[in-house]
Formats: structure tokens, sequence, C-alpha cells
């Protein structure tokens, strides 16, 4: 399995070098950028914080009339209060190189899973959303070492990915369909097998669906499957509106694994957003039901937060 990824990371990594090189070529988009962003938290009176800055930088290089490269970098710096360890903590949320054609995009790196179409859905709140789907590194946001092919044809949309990392072996494929143009359904499934670090494997079935009208979006993302061996069944639910510069949303998320209650996720959300420019100030309020385990100051925790980005 180390053959075939350095294989393919060499490949991928020639074809985006060739384009670098050529003289007869020119740059088709290429953009740079980053944001920084501090987030306070107040969790059944203990207080918290988060700092974070992130660059990033992406293009696409046209190689002939059938094959464009494409590449994507991003760095993220985070300090937060509950580390003991005060210094920033630095790592990759991009790395990836890859290319585009009439027939699909192939890309290799640090980059999104198949279904992370899909579980994007929901996850569109600026903090209280996304919550369900972390356990399960096939279905997680991103993913080390993985290959991702995506295909769109018309209203159709088809996504596969394989994960290649020694700690993080798996997959899961997308399928999604517009079927008007406010509605738009779609079903995946990603498994992560038992590795050396992984002493268990997980695996998920989802469906998912979603609304959107001028301001208005909601969408609902139902899962059913096993993490770490252990039977579990996730909704998610989210509405949002959006007037002027501002945006109010409200989302649900829960999560019930039969034999691993600190895997519980049971809380409602309502957030506040006002955008202008670059800026963004935020804030929202979490209510725990249940036996939530999400805050991380013990269960059953309410939460208050505030937030503030700059994007460049």
């Amino acid at each position: 399995m180390n053959n075939i990824n350095k294989a393919l990371s060499l490949t991928l990594t020639a074809l985006v070098s060739t384009a670098a090189v050529a003289d007869d070529k020119s740059t088709d988009e290429f953009s740079f950028g980053g944001r920084v962003e501090a987030q306070g938290f107040l969790t059944d009176s203990h207080y918290s914080d988060e700092f974070t800055g992130r660059l990033h930088g992406q293009g696409k290089y046209q190689l002939n009339d059938a094959i464009t490269a494409v590449g994507k970098l991003e760095l993220e710096s985070e300090l937060t209060s509950f580390s003991s360890d005060k210094s920033f903590s630095d790592y990759t949320r991009y790395a990836y190189a890859g290319v585009e054609t009439a027939y699909g995009a192939l890309t290799y790196g640090t980059q999104d899973n198949a279904v992370t179409y899909l579980t994007d859905f929901t996850d569109m709140a600026e903090v209280y959303s996304g919550y369900t789907n972390t356990n399960i590194a096939a279905s997680d946001d991103r993913a080390k070492d993985t290959l991702l092919y995506s295909v769109t044809k018309g209203d159709f949309k088809f996504n596969a990915s394989a994960n290649f990392d020694d700690n993080e072996k798996g997959g899961g494929v997308m399928v999604a369909y517009q079927l008007r143009p406010d509605v738009e359904l779609s079903a995946g499934y990603a498994t992560t097998e038992a590795t050396e670090f992984f002493s268990d494997s997980s695996e998920v079935y989802m469906l998912g669906a979603r609304y959107t009208k001028d301001g208005f979006l909601l969408s609902g993302l139902v899962q059913k499957g096993t993490v770490f061996d252990d039977d579990f069944n996730a909704v998610d639910a989210f509405a949002s509106y959006g007037f002027g510069d501002n945006t109010v949303s409200l989302s649900y998320n829960y999560l019930s694994a039969d034999a691993r209650e600190n895997l519980d996720i049971n809380f409602l959300a309502v957030e506040y957003g006002r955008y202008f420019g670059g800026v963004a100030l935020y804030t929202g309020y979490k209510v725990a039901l249940g036996s939530d385990t999400s805050a991380a100051v013990g269960k059953s925790a309410d939460e208050f937060m505030l937030g503030a980005r700059y994007e460049f």
C-alpha cells in the first residue's frame, strides 16, 4: 500500500510540476488568502477561548485542452486555553494535487472525503454543527493520504474516496441529485477499517436532503451504522435565514451509541451572525439535552459562545 501511495503522489506531483515549467501555458486561476479568528466559550461557568489563523493558496493550471492541473495548500495554527501547552499548534488542513478533465476530477493528499459534500448539508453553523461525523475517519470532514474522485453531470454528482493512511484506512462513496432548483437529495456510505491504531472498525450509511429558497436553508442528515464496532444512529437538522448582512440559524445534533455513552451527542443550538466585508461577528447558545457529552467540560453542559473573524 505504501508503494501505491508513493506512486500516486509522484504522478500527481509530476503533473503539477509540468504545468509550473511550461512556457507556452498560462495560469487559469490562482488565489491566496487566509483568516484570523477568536472565540470565547462559557460552559457551565467555565470560561475558555481559542485563537486560530489560516493561510491558503490554491490554483488551476491548464496543461492542454483536456487536462487541467489543480492543487491546494491550507495551514492552520491554533491556540486553545484547554491545552496545557500555551504555544500555537500547527497542522495541515489541505494539501493535495490532481487533475480535472471532462470525466471528473482526481486528486490525492489531505483533503475532503467523498461524503463531505453530504455532511456539509447540515454542517453550516459557525460553531454548533457537524458534531456527529467526527469519530469515523472516512466520514470526517478531511483525511490524510486520501484519493478522491468527483464528477458532476447535469443535476447528478458522484464522489468516491479511498483513505490510505496507515491509521485511517477506509473509504466512501456519495451520490447527490438536484431534484429541483431548490431541493437536493443525497446518499452516502463510509467505512474505516481496524488498524494498529484503531482496534475496531466503523461504518456509516447516510441520507441527506436540503431545501434552499432565497435566504432560507433547511437541511437534514440521518446516519446509521457502527462506530468502533458499536451500533449507533444519528440525526442532524439545520435551518437558517439570511437577511441583509445578518443570519440566524438553529441546529440540532443527535448521536446515540449503544455501549459508548462518552460518544453521545444531543443538543439544540441557536446562533446569530453579522457579516460585512471580510469581517464576521457571531454569537450562539447551545442547550444540552439528555446525556450530551459534546462539551469539553462535563456532561449535559450548556454553553454560550462569542466569536469574531477577519478574512483576507
